[in-house]
Parts: C-alpha cells; structure tokens; sequence
C-alpha cells in the first residue's frame, strides 16, 4: 500500500510540474533565441551527465560491496551509493526533465509534436517514478534494516535479495537513460501528424 501511495504521491508531482511547466512557457510567445536555446541544450546535458554518473557510480560502489566480505566496507558502499542518489541520480533527474520540458515548450519542437520528444519526457517520467518508488526501497528502505542487524549482511539473507534487486534496478534504469540517449542523438519516428495531435 506504501509503495502505491509513494508511487501516486510522485506521479502527482512530475504531472504537475510539467503541466506547470507547460503553461508557463506555453504563454510565452517568443521563443528562444538561439543562444537561449544552447544554454538550456547546456543545461540539458549537464544534467544527464550528472544523472548518468550518479547511476554509474551507484554501480561501481554495488559492484564493489559485491566483491568484498568486509562488513566496513559493505556499509561504506552502500552508505555512498545512498549519497550518489541523494546528490547526483535524483537532482539530475529532474533537472533533465524540467530542462527537457522547457526546451521542449520554448522551441519548434513542442511537448507533442514530435514522437522522440514525446518518448523522452514519458521515458523520463518513468525513470524518476521507478527510481522514486522502487530503487528507493532497494537503496534507501531496506538500508537501515539490513545494517542495524547485529549479524554480517553476506550471512542475511534479506541483504543477498536486496543487493541482487539493486543490480537489476541499476540495469533497467541504466537501459532507460541509453534508450533516452539514443532518441536525442538519432530523433526518430519523424513528426506526428496534426490531425493527431490536434485530437
């Protein structure tokens, strides 16, 4: 029940922030310069940048805690990777999407006019949903449980099930952001047609 309510708590917030978004520089009618535009495209990508090597070194510090039996260092692991999602993953997150919206609304590109652009902001609202609702279990949650048991995390059980979790939710989210990546780089699908978008 818990992980419904988290997950319709978040779905509210990013359809409300690109709803606000949206109108806000929908009601703009000059659109960006050009030299605007690259400074948000600068903006944009910084913040993939940061959202990817959060990711990343999430799983090098996973991998890393996979590799050794001592309990030090496990936590230490997992204490950083906490850390890189509080710092890097989340802030990156949703700086790419309000980027990504406001880029999006303030150019030729639109919110709907395009299938990639289209692709990219639902992609992204699904990462930040499957980070908020399920990785925050396997990173955040289930931390304190496995750590204030008094036995070493390799011989709980609960740990072994969560770390392998972790490595699958790092894989899928890993697996997003390339899918992302690869729609700005090549935008494909072309454009939808206006009768579509108009219904």
């Amino acid at each position: 029940m818990e992980t419904i309510l988290g997950l319709l708590i978040t779905l509210v917030v990013l359809i409300s922030l690109v709803g606000v978004l949206t109108w806000f520089g929908g009601r703009k009618a000059i659109k960006l310069t050009v030299s605007q535009k690259r400074g948000w495209l600068i903006a944009h990508v910084t913040s993939i940048v940061i959202y990817f090597s959060g990711l990343f070194g999430t799983l090098l510090l996973a991998i890393s805690a996979k590799l050794t039996t001592e309990q030090e260092l496990i936590y230490a692991a997992h204490l950083f990777v906490q850390y890189f999602d509080w710092f890097l993953i989340i802030p990156g997150a949703f700086a790419s999407l309000i980027t990504g919206v406001w880029l999006a609304v303030r150019t030729n590109w639109g919110m709907t006019k395009h299938y990639w652009v289209m692709a990219k902001w639902l992609g992204n609202i699904f990462a930040i949903l499957y980070g908020g609702v399920f990785m925050r279990v396997w990173v955040h949650d289930n931390f304190n449980l496995i750590f204030s048991s008094p036995h070493h995390p390799l011989q709980n059980s609960f740990y072994l099930q969560n770390r392998e979790m972790l490595f699958v939710g790092i894989s899928l989210s890993f697996s997003i952001l390339i899918f992302l990546f690869v729609i700005s780089y090549l935008k494909p699908w072309g454009k939808r047609d206006s009768r579509e978008r108009s219904s």
